[in-house]
């Protein structure tokens, strides 16, 4: 594994080079493909992801089959580090954008993090990020519109791919809304009426970032801001 792809990943980079050469042999390059389930919901995982690139959705999932995004899992974290020591990851790992990740067998991660407290705070405290993501989620739903959220998720989704073209069908912004694809495909089309993006078939061009930035609501600044502060550089 060249040692260039250590510092795609903002846990791994706060690593010293003690504790990055013992975990070092067992991080595994890997392409991260749409649709692909990481880990499914309630199911025991066997490897954590230390994303490169790309977008992984968490998604709460129901029994009708319905389901709705709690959380994104981008290169500022790990993906199933508290799983791999607490337990069962409570909902399902998709990826929704392509990029790559390095992937480690959950028994060499569970050594890891009980031998490197570094490691373990960075880990504890990606945890805390995302259940306030999962927490502000749940308040968002409840109090802003499909429109400004839209361009919170928008602007999100924009950060974790660092281009302003990427590609997010209707399904997975209806999942990452929590409404249907026809109010998807509404305020989409307002969005791109007022001259902030482009959209066809799934593909989105970012236009004006700072009326996105206007438009979206106070929790995308939130929860950047708290990603920041918590995680450092």
């Amino acid at each position: 594994m060249q040692s260039q792809h250590i510092v795609e990943n903002r846990i791994l980079r706060q690593l010293s080079a003690d504790e990055l050469k013992s975990i070092q042999p067992w991080l595994v390059p890997m392409q991260l493909e749409p649709n692909t389930v990481l880990h499914e919901q309630g199911a025991e995982i066997d490897h954590i992801y230390f994303p490169l690139s790309g977008m992984i959705s968490l998604l709460a999932v129901m029994q009708s089959g319905d389901a709705i995004e709690t959380g994104i899992v981008g290169a500022e974290g790990v993906l199933g580090g508290d799983a791999a020591i607490n337990g069962h990851l409570s909902g399902q790992a998709t990826v929704q954008m392509n990029g790559a990740a390095l992937m480690m067998p959950k028994r060499r991660f569970v050594d890891a993090y009980h031998a490197h407290p570094h490691l373990r705070d960075l880990v504890s405290r990606y945890q805390s990020i995302l259940l306030m993501q999962a927490q502000q989620n749940a308040a968002c739903h409840a109090l802003h519109s499909v429109r400004n959220r839209l361009c919170r998720w928008l602007l999100q989704s924009q950060d974790m791919v660092g281009s302003d073209t990427f590609t997010l069908t209707q399904e997975f912004l209806s999942h990452m809304l929590g409404v249907r694809r026809t109010s998807v495909s509404i305020d989409a089309h307002a969005l791109q009426e007022a001259g902030l993006i482009r959209y066809s078939r799934g593909n989105i061009k970012i236009l004006n970032r700072n009326g996105l930035e206007d438009c979206a609501c106070e929790c995308y600044s939130i929860i950047r801001a708290a990603t920041d502060n918590m995680m450092g550089s």
